[in-house]
């Protein structure tokens, strides 16, 4: 096992790994650099942001590619508009068929979550608080979506509540650091939350750690610009909604940002969120669409400062000033 501080260190030491010892492997006619049987440990998984230079993340598209997973989603109407690649992993251009969203909170008739929570609140010291996402009665198929996160387990142990991901196969530069630590920090630092426990370590079990030919280019750019690694960390808001109260809020945060997307602006809609993390995240939101809409305009530049002196403005900042797609 080996332990990285946070998302930012893992991403740029596993990169360079890749680069320098990584096998050549092609897998359905696409090069990539492997490495195999990864054991990676997150010690502060709530530092989920990257800010890596010259690795230019999208944050916004982690921030609403989450909160689709949590919202049990798996249409492509609402994520492509923030993943122009999304089509490319559907096999109908409508839906991604292996989305973790419904196998999370619908495998069958069960919300995955709801039965952990209850399990971790009747038993903390339970060994069975396991979440599935590869379903062999649908996945060994052809398919253009295959899950690659295959199995969440959550343990508490010492008053804190510990997340191990399993997963076949992860490209650690949109898989891993685009959006896998931060979708499942967050999914941790949520159950932790409803639990009444304190967030601990995230792990994951990567079998093949990998990355595309196509982004050499911009890999050898972040480890040129990454010689003595520093990834700051101001905090961000922390999550604070009771799960009983969890979907009604996650409905209404996805109301607002059909909303944003549209055309409104957020200090002109009325709501009742009061969450930390979720308004961030709307924030975040609403500066992602007027930043489209608009540019570098003193508006814009406005709302990434009522964003307050956190994690959230310096990626939003990071972004604004090296947009990507």
């Amino acid at each position: 096992m080996t332990r990285y501080r946070n998302a930012g260190e893992a991403f740029t030491t596993l990169l360079r790994e890749i680069v320098d010892h990584g096998r050549v492997v092609d897998v359905r006619d696409r090069q990539t650099r492997e490495i195999c049987a990864q054991l990676i440990e997150l010690e502060q998984p709530n530092e989920r942001l990257l800010f890596v230079p010259g690795r230019n993340n999208n944050v916004f598209a982690a921030i609403a590619e989450a909160m689709w997973v949590l919202a049990g989603r798996n249409d492509l109407a609402y994520l492509t508009p923030y993943l122009k690649r999304a089509p490319e992993f559907s096999d109908d251009g409508i839906t991604w068929r292996a989305g973790y969203g419904p196998r999370l909170r619908n495998w069958n008739g069960t919300d995955q979550l709801a039965e952990t929570v209850q399990l971790l609140r009747r038993d903390p010291n339970t060994r069975r608080a396991a979440l599935m996402l590869f379903d062999p009665d649908r996945d060994f198929v052809q398919s253009n979506d295959i899950p690659c996160n295959n199995w969440l387990h959550f343990i508490a142990r010492d008053g804190q509540l510990h997340l191990h991901v399993a997963a076949r196969s992860t490209d650690v530069w949109w898989g891993f650091s685009g959006i896998n630590a931060f979708e499942w920090s967050l999914l941790l630092e949520m159950m932790a939350h409803w639990v009444g426990l304190d967030t601990g370590r995230l792990a994951f079990f990567i079998s093949s750690l990998h990355l595309y030919q196509r982004h050499d280019q911009q890999a050898e750019i972040v480890l040129r610009n990454t010689s003595a690694p520093h990834y700051p960390s101001l905090g961000s808001p922390r999550f604070a909604t009771p799960w009983e109260e969890f979907d009604s809020e996650l409905g209404e945060w996805m109301t607002i940002e059909e909303q944003l997307r549209g055309g409104a602006n957020l200090d002109r809609i009325a709501h009742s969120l009061t969450d930390p993390l979720m308004h961030g995240f709307l924030q975040m939101i609403d500066l992602y669409w007027s930043f489209q809409r608009q540019g570098d305009t003193s508006s814009v530049r406005h709302k990434l400062e009522q964003l307050g002196d956190n994690d959230l403005r310096h990626a939003a900042r990071q972004f604004l000033d090296h947009p990507t797609s």
